[in-house]
Parts: C-alpha cells; structure tokens; sequence
C-alpha cells in the first residue's frame, strides 16, 4: 500500500524523506494524499493516483504516521462503503493493508489536478456547508483531464476512470484463477439501496440527509463526523427514512425534501409513524 504524502502533510505525520516509487501494480492500493485547510480546519484529501477518485479525512489530531496510516483507511473503507465498492475495497485493498509505504508524488499531472479537487473541496466545505463524506461524492463527479483513456477524451470523471479500474481485469497475485472462476459462479450482487434519512436534533430542528447505512450514520452524526449542520445539535435521532433504488434517486428525494416547510417535514415524520 503506498501513500503519496504531500510536503505538508509529510512535516505533519514526521514520516523523514519520502522514497520514489512508480505506480503501484496494483493500482487500488496507491493513494495521493493532500493537506490543506477549509474555514480554518485541516482536512486531508485522499485521492487514488491512477483515477484520482478522491475521499475526505479530517486532519486534526492526526500527528503521526500510525495515526494518518489507520485514519485514512478506514476513511477509504467506509466511503468505497457507501460508494457501492466495497467489494473492490475487499478484494484488492484490504490484503494489502499491513504494508505501508510513504511515497513521493508521483508527477505534475496529479499534483495539479489534486490542486483543483481541493480547491474544489473548499468550496462545498465552507460555502455549500456539506460534511467531509458528503463531499467526497461531489468530488468525484468533477472533470479532470489527467485521467482520461484517450488525449480525444478531453475530461473524464474521477467515478468514471475508477470504475472503468474496476471493469478491466488486473493481474495480481492477490487474485488468483481459481478466485475468477468462483466469482462466475456467484450470484449477481444486488444493487446498493440508498436510504434518505431525517434526523431530529437536539435543538429540534430537523436535518436531512442520504446513506447505505442508516445505523453507522447516525453513529457518525453523533460522534460528530456527520454533516457540519448536526455538530452543534447533538445528540440526534432518526425520526424518518425510505429507500431509493440508486444514489442519483435519493439525491433528488433528499433535495425535496429540504425544499419542504417545516410542517410538511413533520407530516412525513408523522405518516411513518403511523
């Protein structure tokens, strides 16, 4: 597993002098990593080098590089997660998660393409106000030309180039023959379901919000990693939720409902509980 640390982010995990290595023949396992501050708070941008698919961590109190190390994969997990790829994760990042490597960037093109994700990432942090896993899917719906297949392309997407990494076959020694041929005769994996949530705060305002996993959510929102709107209002609860067949449907539900006046709000929360 390689992590490529910025020279901030180098200084600030006191890793010594990085080491220069090429791509990693497993492409899932190298990351490009980035410090930077949003509204005077550190986070670190966590983007894959080759697709530069791209997730959020927050920086503060991460001092050392056991610290960066275990934060950042779990925050790598827990958004391929949600991100309908944790088989991905499973299969071609967990194996190698005991070795860990600190690597230099490895060239112009991703160092200036991780500049616009960040300044990008400033944005929906302070102006939009989203949460740093919120925004992470945001990220990687931007276009970026470093990542395309062909010059012709012009820009590609970060989604995109990540799951055109899932689509070709790789040769690894994590994944054998004989791990190919049982997964034919496995049964299609359904599909993500997402939920739309509304949670009720302690102030009893009310928040809206997507997720796969209704339960570690609200665990998030209340260990006060969710969305910025609920660090203030702890503790909340969840008073409502239905599900959505894709992420693109929940989004536009979840939009809907924060269109909604408070009492429309409530008459939802009351229908489900009936």
């Amino acid at each position: 597993m390689i992590f490529r640390l910025s020279h901030k982010l180098n200084q600030k995990i006191k890793t010594g002098t990085l080491t220069t290595h090429s791509l990693n023949q497993n492409p899932f396992t190298d990351w490009s990593c980035r410090l930077f501050t949003a509204d005077r708070r550190q986070y670190i941008l966590l983007s894959n080098t080759k697709s530069l698919y791209s997730c959020l961590m927050i920086g503060k109190g991460i001092t050392n590089e056991r610290q960066f190390a275990e934060g950042a994969l779990k925050c790598i997990r827990n958004f391929t997660a949600d991100d309908a790829h944790q088989q991905t994760f499973d299969q071609f990042i967990a194996p190698e998660m005991e070795s860990i490597q600190f690597a230099r960037n490895l060239n112009h093109s991703v160092t200036s393409s991780m500049n616009l994700l960040v300044e990008c990432a400033q944005f929906l942090l302070m102006e939009r106000q989203l949460a740093p896993h919120e925004a992470g899917f945001e990220l990687n719906n931007e276009l970026l030309s470093a990542i395309v297949e062909k010059k012709s392309d012009g820009y590609c997407t970060p989604n995109s180039a990540f799951q055109r990494m899932v689509n070709l076959p790789i040769d690894l020694n994590v994944v054998t023959l004989a791990e190919a041929e049982l997964e034919k005769d496995q049964p299609e994996k359904k599909s993500t379901i997402w939920f739309v949530y509304i949670l009720r705060c302690a102030d009893h305002s009310l928040y809206t919000g997507i997720t796969t996993d209704l339960t570690r959510r609200c665990q998030q929102h209340n260990a006060g990693t969710g969305a910025r709107y609920t660090r203030s209002r702890l503790p909340v609860s969840i008073e409502y939720h239905e599900t959505q067949a894709s992420r693109s449907l929940a989004l536009k539900r979840e939009l809907k409902i924060k269109a909604m006046s408070r009492v429309e709000k409530e008459a939802l929360i009351n229908s489900n509980n009936r």
